[in-house]
């Protein structure tokens, strides 16, 4: 009887402790010993010698790992170990799987393989995997601690604003290492680092130095996955550990995580994390595949694939950033290659509630799907009756907006910086420029050269911004679209704001409202500091730049890099106020109270 109370509360309240074959504390040590090694070997210039070493000493950590997986098959009931470790089972199951058809290939083939990886031998391809391994390793580790963080009950708000607060953070100290720039004797400067990790993280694209020529490969991949894990965010990925490494969470957990994902319930929080992660994944991969097609001349596979991977998933991350220091201005006449960003911007910015419910509204309906289990368990009891309003009105303004920024965009500058091109290609552009304003931060125009009216109207689309739970930013669509049902109401005098024949909730609209202003108040600060900064810069330019980083764009007339570090930092909180959100970065710093019982008698005021 005395266990009981006991088991409850870790039932309840804790998250059970991950069984190890090893003792806890060693696995800790020899992931911290491992990102050292890792870090020392890829951030700074090395002899052959002291690669070796640290070659042979990250293999012994990560043959210290799979000790731990082993032994705690043996040590404890196996059937525990393996719910509670899953992920890590299926990596060193994988691992030893690259392994053993590394070993089985014919030795042309194998030759053929090293060619195409830029290795020379066996040996160094076995030593990859084995760092692949440990990274992996490490990486799980970092994410249990996130997860015991949640576990004891922190804000979900908090949790979200420091899990960003964190990752730009580790993000700048990277950056700053030798290896990550093309010259390691011309390193970053701190607040530049600072400001490339925050526009990665944040999903932003604004950029101090060009990332395809100062940037080495090491420093693209550390921007790679910067966007990435910002776009997504790294709960997600803790979310994805805890649920698909144990049968059972503690409620207050899952709580948390299905506040922090978007769930629509506790019992759509599994199915939430899957489909987010297997869209992106799906996504990114049919985008890279056509970007490997289309990408011009007969450059080196490996260089194109590398190409095609950083931006795919810079366009569906809706982050911006482009190998190229004019971004997508020399392909602005490529058909195919215009349509697979456009679309890879549209899909990242419609938010993966509105993805998700589409997918089941449309696809559980054809037979096809209907045949496969996959799918079925998927959307099983998830498929709508009919379209929410959310998913509706989301639609509704992306689609107004996508067909009016094009006519706009087009009619303000045939005369101007479309003149020197035919139809085809102005229309072309101009349905470009209409996709990207509100999310990605691409471009296949020079910014720099529209007209006043032409930036004007662009940061009108950036505050709009895409949809909600999406990698895009500003003020979001939904809240746009609630607005300006709530000024229609007002002018024909309705006492509730309806939409699509639902009543919108006062709680929403009163959210839609503080959004606004909470975006209203940090712009008009962020243009006031950069005025106060740079005064010797036009207003027009510092007003776009931080409209711009605030709506987590990635568009600008050319002067991030001339900025002080003083407007540098000031658009380093605009991006983070940006990508956290104004009311779950207010509501991370200011602690909720509790409904008061009472009212209070109520009285006129004049507006307006």
């Amino acid at each position: 009887m005395k266990d009981g109370p006991e088991q409850t509360k870790t039932a309840i309240g804790s998250l059970p402790p991950t069984p190890h074959g090893l003792p806890a504390p060693w696995i800790r040590r020899m992931g911290g010993l491992g990102l050292l090694f890792l870090i020392f070997q890829y951030g700074f210039p090395l002899g052959s010698f002291v690669s070796q070493v640290l070659d042979w000493l990250e293999l012994l950590l990560a043959l210290g790992f799979a000790t731990d997986l082993a032994l705690a098959l043996f040590q404890r009931t196996w059937r525990r170990v393996l719910g509670a470790r899953r992920f890590e089972y299926l990596l060193l199951g994988l691992f030893l799987a690259l392994l053993a058809l590394v070993w089985s290939l014919s030795p042309a083939v194998l030759q053929g393989l090293l060619r195409f990886l830029h290795l020379d031998s066996t040996g160094a391809l076995a030593f990859s995997l084995v760092k692949v391994f440990l990274l992996c390793a490490v990486l799980v580790q970092l994410l249990r601690a996130t997860q015991r963080l949640i576990s004891q009950g922190v804000r979900p708000e908090l949790v979200l604003a420091g899990s960003f607060a964190v990752l730009i953070l580790i993000g700048a100290l990277l950056l700053l290492l030798p290896n990550a720039s093309a010259r390691p004797d011309r390193t970053m400067s701190v607040i530049d680092a600072l400001f490339t990790s925050t526009s990665a993280a944040c999903v932003t694209g604004l950029a101090v130095r060009d990332t395809g020529s100062e940037f080495s490969l090491f420093g693209q991949m550390i921007i790679l996955v910067l966007f990435q894990v910002g776009g997504l965010g790294i709960i997600t990925f803790v979310a994805f550990l805890s649920v698909f490494s144990a049968r059972t969470l503690p409620v207050p957990q899952m709580v948390a995580f299905q506040q922090m994902v978007n769930a629509p319930a506790l019992s759509d929080l599994k199915r939430q994390i899957l489909g987010i992660l297997l869209a992106t994944g799906l996504i990114e991969l049919a985008g890279a595949g056509l970007l490997y097609q289309f990408f011009p001349g007969d450059a080196d596979p490996l260089a194109r694939i590398k190409w095609s991977v950083f931006h795919s998933v810079s366009a569906f991350c809706n982050a911006g950033f482009a190998l190229q220091a004019d971004s997508l201005v020399p392909y602005q006449s490529h058909v195919g290659m215009n349509f697979t960003f456009m679309l890879l911007i549209v899909l990242g910015g419609l938010g993966f509630l509105t993805l998700s419910e589409l997918v089941a509204y449309r696809f559980t309906r054809a037979p096809f799907f209907r045949r496969l289990g996959f799918f079925r368990r998927l959307h099983a009891g998830r498929v709508p009756g009919r379209l929410s309003v959310q998913t509706k009105m989301s639609l509704t303004v992306m689609l107004v907006l996508l067909a009016v920024g094009l006519v706009v965009f087009w009619v303000l500058e045939f005369n101007h910086l479309l003149r020197e091109h035919s139809l085809g290609d102005s229309l072309l552009m101009a349905a470009f420029q209409s996709v990207t304003p509100r999310t990605a931060g691409f471009n296949t125009v020079p910014i720099q050269e529209l007209r006043d009216a032409t930036l004007v109207f662009l940061m009108m689309l950036m505050v709009v911004g895409a949809n909600p739970v999406s990698t895009g930013g500003g003020i979001k669509t939904v809240s746009f679209g609630i607005l300006l049902l709530a000024l229609r109401a007002m002018i024909v005098r309705r006492e509730r704001v309806e939409a699509f024949g639902r009543a919108i909730p006062a709680k929403t609209l009163f959210a839609a409202l503080s959004v606004f202003v909470i975006y209203v108040i940090a712009a008009g600060l962020g243009i006031f500091l950069l005025a106060l900064f740079d005064p010797g810069m036009k207003l027009r330019d510092q007003a776009f730049e931080v409209i711009s980083a605030l709506s987590t764009v990635g568009l600008s007339t050319g002067i991030t890099a001339d900025l002080s570090p003083a407007s540098k930092l000031v658009l380093c909180a605009a991006m983070f106020v940006g990508r956290v959100g104004p009311i779950s970065l207010v509501l991370s710093v200011i602690q909720s109270r509790r409904s008061l019982a009472y009212d209070l008698p109520e009285e006129e005021v004049v507006v307006g």
